[in-house]
Formats: C-alpha cells, structure tokens, sequence
C-alpha cells in the first residue's frame, strides 16, 4: 500500500547531454516533466545555474512557460530563483506571469546562492558586491509585492502587475542552517539541497523545525529533501550512467566549465584513487543502485530526516535512464516501499 504521507516532485537541470544542442536539452527537459506528469509526481521544478555548458536552466521562468504548455496537472515550480541574481520586482513579475497563464499550480522556490562563480554573478548583478546580507529584505520585498507591503516601505507604492494579490506558494531552498532558520522564522516551506549537500540534512532540518512559526502561508512545517537517483538491475549500467556527471564534477572542482562528457570518454576514463574515494563520499547518502537499494536508501533518509517528501533529481547522463529513474521510484512508492516511520513522521511535525 503506498504510504501517501510521502510527497514526491522532480528536480530537473535541463541537462545538455554530448552532442545535444541546447535546444534538444530544453525540449528534453520538457518532455521530463511530461513522464513526471503521467507517472504521478506531485512537482516539477527547474534549477537556476549559469555559464555551466552542461546545463541549461539559466532562465527557470522562461522554462517554466513551456512545461506549463505542456502540462496540466503537475504542480510546475523553480527549485530555485537565486534571489540575490534578480530584482525582486521582476520575479514577482514573471511568477506572477505564470500564474496568470497556470494558476495555482506554480510554485515559487528561492534561493540565495549565485548558482554560478563569481564573476558571472558579477554580471547578473551588474556589481561586484556578492554578499548575501541583503537576502531576507530582498525575500520581504519579494513576499510583499504579491501580499502588499509594510506602509513604511518605500516600495509600497509599486505593484506588480501580475502578481499582485495572487500569491504563490514559497518555498525556501538551502544548503545550510541559515536558510533552515529563515524558512522557519518565515513560516514557508523548506526544500533541504541533499543530492549536493548530504553531511548538513539533519541538522539543518531540525533547525527549520525548532525555529518555525506559524505563517499566513503555513501553520505547521513542511519540508523535502533533494535527493539523486541513478537505478538499474545492472550495476555496470548504474556505474556507466554516473560516470559522465561524476567526471563533470570533478573538473568543476578543479575549477574548469566542462563540456558533456561522452558516452565513449567516461567508459575510457580512469579514475583515480583520490577521484573513486571523493566520488564514494558523493553518492553515499544518495540513491545509486538496483531497486531494491533505491527503496532502501530513499526510506532510510526519510526516517533519519522526518522530511515530508522526497524531491527526485536523476543522475544519469541519458534521458532514457534518467525517466528510468523516476519511473522506478514511482513504481516502489506505489508499491509501499518508500516510507516513513511512525516515529519519522512524528518528529517531522
């Protein structure tokens, strides 16, 4: 029996594979959310990077006016806006845009991180000032220009058209205990980056519950976790699909942008000692495997996290493999498999 107090979404970067141009990696991506649709997921969303030749999610509003044509139940969202990157009018603005078009099935996820180095986040922001103290003004601003803002605001008088009066659900992304404790303040829901940021989940979790406060928006926490996903039978399949993305990030490790790495390359490639052990470390706390340690490994983060939800992004380096991947986690959800425990679920609330 499926255990429905799981909720499972989808996290796509529109991945440019070898040999795709970008705009075969952008109908890719929109096919992905129509498989996610059909198959049952309750969320789509699209990340923000920049200036990464292997992805081509720079403009998630963009994006998201062609899965919302192609779709039409899914909820369809950012997994995030990088905030700090945009004037908090324009967001309001293009969210508010697909709502207008989508209705409430647009979700509006935040982030504070650049999504890029530093200095293409210098030309997104036409300034070479990269901190992000500013980040919950530019978050209350952004709230304010859907909810209406303080008087005392010098803002106030601006409104975003659309936008104004149809507020979209909020989502907070993060990495780290700061952004667990401001979605917590906020009151809005809390999307915890696991698939890149897997030591910190707990902790960061439990910060967001223990500092939430009841909210317009919500009365009590609600929290997912981003999680990778690379599944088949064949282990050797599973190697051969991560092995792209893995190279890939290794070198942006070392500093470089790479390209797609291909099929013919990462079978010929040579890991190093080094390279194998930082790349066990990796996947560990993430899904790699058959089904059975797919189902496995997604219960076991469930339970040690209380998260609500799981938030799937699929590692391998071709589509067919990475709709595999959801379909595989769909089918052990429906299946009963992926869950949480009574005592999980308690501490979730």
């Amino acid at each position: 029996m499926t255990d429905t107090s799981v909720h499972l979404s989808v996290l796509d970067l529109a991945t440019r594979e070898y040999g795709q141009s970008n705009g075969d990696a952008l109908r890719g991506s929109v096919e992905t959310a129509t498989v996610a649709e059909r198959l049952g997921y309750e969320r789509f969303w699209v990340a923000e990077h920049h200036g990464m030749p292997g992805i081509t999610s720079s403009a998630p509003a963009v994006l998201l006016s062609a899965v919302g044509a192609a779709t039409s139940t899914i909820r369809i969202g950012s997994g995030g806006v990088m905030l700090p990157n945009h004037a908090p009018l324009v967001v309001a603005e293009q969210f508010g845009t697909l709502r207008a078009l989508y209705g409430d099935r647009v979700d509006l996820g935040l982030g504070r991180a650049p999504g890029t180095d530093g200095a293409t986040a210098m030309a997104l922001r036409r300034t070479d000032r990269l901190d992000v103290d500013d980040f919950p003004d530019r978050l209350a601003d952004l709230i304010g220009f859907f909810t209406g803002m303080e008087p005392t605001n010098p803002l106030a008088r601006i409104q975003a058209v659309p936008g104004y009066g149809d507020v979209p659900e909020f989502w907070l992304l993060g990495s780290s205990g700061y952004s667990a404790q401001v979605a917590g303040v906020l009151g809005v829901s809390f999307a915890f980056a696991h698939h890149f940021a897997a030591d910190n989940t707990e902790a960061a979790l439990e910060l967001y519950r223990s500092s939430f406060r009841p909210s317009r928006f919500l009365s009590e926490p609600r929290s997912m976790i981003g999680v990778q996903v690379v599944t088949d039978e064949d282990p050797r399949v599973v190697d051969e699909q991560s092995a792209p993305g893995m190279i890939s990030f290794i070198r942006m490790r070392q500093g470089a942008k790479p390209q797609p790495v291909s099929m013919d390359e990462a079978r010929a490639y040579q890991f190093d000692e080094l390279e194998r052990r930082f790349i066990a470390a990796r996947i560990a706390r993430q899904a790699y495997g058959s089904a059975d340690e797919v189902a496995d490994k997604l219960s076991s983060l469930l339970d040690s996290t209380g998260a609500d939800g799981l938030i799937i992004a699929p590692g391998a380096a071709q589509a067919p493999y990475r709709h595999q991947a959801l379909e595989t986690v769909m089918r052990l959800h429906r299946e009963g498999r992926i869950t949480r425990t009574a005592s999980a679920a308690a501490s979730a609330l």
